[in-house]
């Protein structure tokens, strides 16, 4: 260890300063490195946030000047003027209906009228020279008084011509001197993203205007309260706002023409609605008018099949090339006009006529359009192989009493085990319908009419066909626990309003 020498310091001179050690290059480096990733770090961002805002204010200026130079030049204005002139064209012939149903007491002692609710819904006057004005059927189903409030707020009284609870529609008339009358237009020309508007009462505010736009077509198969259980179902789907009190009123589009009937909303719980407003085709609605005025009842196609779903597993079964969209021929009836044309079960129908069949409800719908009588080219798969049959349309024959009564029976094939003669089960039971005031809930059986087993639909009909409905159908019903019990079913028992 050195030792600490006096004499090695002058002491004149200042005490020495420490050295400091020499700078590392790699320290340096590492230091390099470290401001190079906080710069990408932080500062690319940030300039690449200060060259946006750059960006869209210069975006912005430039689409403010466009629309300037638009406005000076009067496009904007014409283009609103588009929804003002269709809107002109079609609201003086938009009405508002309050149908009135009376509650009538039962029993001795309450009797008379003691009350009455109403139904508000809006239509639209399509024959203004005869008073004809098309709804919903639920706008007027079964109400003991009609009127109607016309464009200049007089209230006349309206009678029903015809209702159809299979599209929801009906036609009422007035005694009225009416001016103006909507014209159909063609709703197999639209296609989604077209603008529409929407015109009728919501919430009692008359001649509301609502515009949106067409968001899809061909909706079929929704569980909608106010349709019937064999209704067809073809619905275009608009975000244009539909609300209670619109139903029955048109949905047109910028040509001022009428492209449907706006009717129901696709709503959550919460009700109101939530953009997704479904209106009837006016190619489907035209013809359902023309016949409830011209005949009273509307004439139907008719093959007399039963359809299902062709889902992946079946195609691959029946040998039909992949990705086909078609409805499996499920049953077909005994000398109906499908039958008599040779078409089988298993059959895959993907075209009738022109139309293509994407599902069975598109057919049932083809099939309901197509005119009576007419000799139709109907195109299927058969063991994998595409062929084509002519089918002479027939007319489709009117429901049996079991729909009146509001319920739907689905044959269940034999089982030699449980019921090797078949079954008859309800698979649909409409809330309130007489049906459902007396148990009738799906998953039951139908074993009898009265003192007749039965046990499939033509064994039903024709013992169901010895009693009126309004006096009451005795049926056996077996429930899900295997007990039978006897329950009578009557087309009187609709319940208080």
């Amino acid at each position: 260890m050195a030792s600490f020498e006096p004499q090695d310091f002058d002491p004149t001179l200042p005490p020495p300063r420490p050295t400091t050690p020499p700078i590392r290059r790699g320290f340096v480096l590492v230091l390099l490195v470290l401001c190079f990733l906080a710069a990408l770090v932080y500062g690319i961002p940030y300039v690449a946030e200060r060259t946006g805002y750059a960006w869209e204010a210069g975006r912005a200026q430039a689409a403010r000047q466009a629309l300037a130079n638009l406005d000076e030049a009067g496009v904007i204005n014409r283009a609103s003027q588009l929804f003002r002139m269709a809107t002109v064209a079609v609201s003086p012939a938009v009405v508002n209906i309050q149908s009135r149903h009376f509650i009538r007491g039962n029993g001795p002692v309450a009797e008379g009228r003691q009350g009455e609710t109403m139904e508000i819904g809006s239509g639209f006057i399509i024959d203004a020279d005869n008073g004809y004005i098309v709804t919903n059927q639920h706008v007027v189903k079964g109400a003991d008084r009609i009127s109607v409030r016309l464009r200049d707020g007089n209230e006349v009284a309206a009678r029903v011509v015809g209702e159809d609870p299979k599209t929801d529609l009906a036609v009422i008339q007035v005694r009225a001197e009416l001016k103006v009358a909507a014209q159909w237009g063609d709703s197999d020309k639209l296609d989604i993203g077209d603008w529409v508007l929407a015109i009728g009462s919501p919430f009692m505010l008359d001649h509301t205007v609502t515009a949106g736009i067409i968001s899809a077509t061909g909706r079929n198969n929704l569980p909608l309260p106010n349709l019937d259980m064999e209704a067809y179902q073809d619905f275009l789907q608009t975000d244009a706002a539909i609300n209670p009190g619109n139903s029955g009123g048109p949905l047109i589009n910028l040509a001022g023409k009428v492209i449907g009937i706006n009717t129901a909303i696709y709503a959550s719980q919460r009700g109101g609605f939530e953009g997704i407003g479904l209106a009837i085709p006016s190619n489907l609605a035209r013809p359902v008018v023309e016949g409830l005025i011209k005949q009273g009842r509307v004439i139907r196609g008719y093959l007399g099949i039963g359809i299902q779903d062709l889902t992946p597993d079946l195609a691959r079964q029946l040998n039909v090339p992949k990705g086909t969209r078609g409805a499996l021929v499920s049953h077909v009836q005994p000398d109906s006009p499908a039958a008599k044309a040779g078409i089988q079960a298993g059959d895959v129908v993907v075209k009738l006529g022109e139309k293509d069949v994407q599902d069975p409800a598109s057919l049932r719908n083809h099939a309901a359009r197509a005119q009576v009588g007419a000799n139709v080219p109907i195109e299927l798969y058969r063991e994998g192989k595409r062929q084509t049959l002519t089918v002479t349309i027939g007319e489709q024959p009117p429901p049996p009493a079991v729909e009146s009564l509001g319920f739907r029976l689905m044959p269940v094939p034999p089982d030699p085990r449980t019921h090797p003669q078949g079954m008859l089960v309800i698979d649909q039971v409409v809330a309130e319908s007489p049906a459902f005031r007396v148990g009738l809930r799906p998953g039951m059986a139908i074993v009898g009419v009265g003192q007749t087993p039965v046990h499939t639909k033509d064994e039903y009909d024709k013992a169901a066909a010895a009693y009126k409905p309004e006096d009451g159908i005795p049926l056996q019903v077996m429930v899900p626990s295997g007990e039978v019990r006897t329950v009578v079913v009557s087309s009187r028992d609709r319940g208080p309003r």
